[in-house]
């Protein structure tokens, strides 16, 4: 090989990997989007929907459920969760015979939320 081919190949191999470089940081900033999205969606499933409180030396579980007017769903205002009034009739069940549970999901969707930046 001589000195122009040398050159030559160097040349078609810096353009090539410039090439590269750019499809490939368009790919991941797609990437990065979608799964931001996904982790957002996969936060409405640790998310407790509500907090134990104390009433009269008992505990409770009270509900962040609400249901917007002329709707028939209830909307968790902490992560925009949408669910039937079945749904969230389950969720309180399962939290009130299992408070731990509640204390476990809440310190897990902090860190996650700290995570993506949303609290």
């Amino acid at each position: 090989m001589n000195f122009y081919q040398i050159i030559i190949l160097i040349i078609v191999g810096v353009v090539s990997i410039i090439a590269v470089r750019i499809s490939f940081k368009f790919d991941l900033n797609k990437y990065l989007e979608n799964r931001r999205k996904i982790k957002i969606e996969q936060l409405k499933n640790i998310c407790p929907h509500g907090r134990i409180i104390k009433i009269n030396n008992k505990f409770a579980f009270e509900s962040f459920f609400v249901s917007p007017m002329g709707t028939m769903n209830y909307v968790c205002p902490r992560c925009k969760c949408v669910v039937g009034k079945e749904d969230v009739d389950r969720i309180n069940e399962i939290y009130l015979t299992n408070p731990t549970l509640v204390f476990k999901k809440q310190k897990e969707f902090i860190k996650r939320a700290k995570k993506l930046k949303i609290i």
